[in-house]
């Protein structure tokens, strides 16, 4: 072989060594896709796979406190009670001191139990009255039964409520002096509740014994 076949022969060698080299690396290239080593393009979403709005949750702005409805009825669960602004004809009837709810049962109880100490000399008064008369007739179908029934109106204030007033619901077997009596005594009568929230009516029977 001459030199000259010889020089050709290792030419080609070289270009075709040089050609499987280029075409490794573009195979590398595009199996490496774009991105490869370690560079992130310019608008590609930081965290991999993320999707917007999700795995973050916004900041919600905190709900404003609903005001108390205007009538509370005396349902399961409900504490009988109105706005201030509500005429007291159309303020509901709690029938026992439980119906108030704990924080209001317990100092009106409290409450009423001082008042019901004063209320004695009323009962004074009253057997005193019943001593210099004749005992009351009834008609037999028609016999009372049980003392007199008042109705005490409360209006709540900033931890406390007060008595506005107190009326005769029935007066059972009790007298109308003694049923105005304690009425006298019971209205504008204070009561200490922590609990209490202001601008709230509530209507509580109250029987006289």
């Amino acid at each position: 072989m001459t030199p000259r076949k010889i020089l050709l022969a290792a030419v080609a060698i070289a270009l075709l060594l040089v050609g499987a080299s280029l075409l490794v690396l573009d195979r590398m290239d595009r199996t490496a896709g774009p991105g490869a080593g370690g560079a992130t393009p310019s608008n590609a979403d930081p965290v991999a796979g993320a999707t917007p709005g999700v795995g973050s949750t916004p900041a919600l702005a905190d709900a404003p406190a609903e005001p108390p409805p205007l009538v509370t009825p005396p349902n399961i669960g409900a504490r009988p009670s109105a706005a201030s602004s509500i005429p007291w004809d159309e303020v509901p009837m709690a029938s026992k001191l439980g119906e108030l709810g704990p924080g209001l049962a317990a100092p009106v109880n409290t409450a009423l139990r001082a008042a019901r100490a004063t209320i004695e000399s009323c009962f004074e008064e009253d057997r005193q009255l019943r001593a210099s008369r004749p005992a009351p007739t009834y008609d037999p179908d028609n016999m009372p039964t049980g003392p007199a029934v008042l109705v005490l109106q409360l209006e709540s204030r900033g931890g406390a409520l007060d008595v506005v007033a107190a009326t005769v619901e029935s007066l059972g077997t009790s007298t109308r002096e003694l049923a105005n009596c304690a009425c006298q005594v019971l209205r504008g009568w204070p009561i200490p509740a922590p609990a209490a929230s202001p601008g709230r009516r509530y209507r509580l029977k109250y029987p006289l014994h």
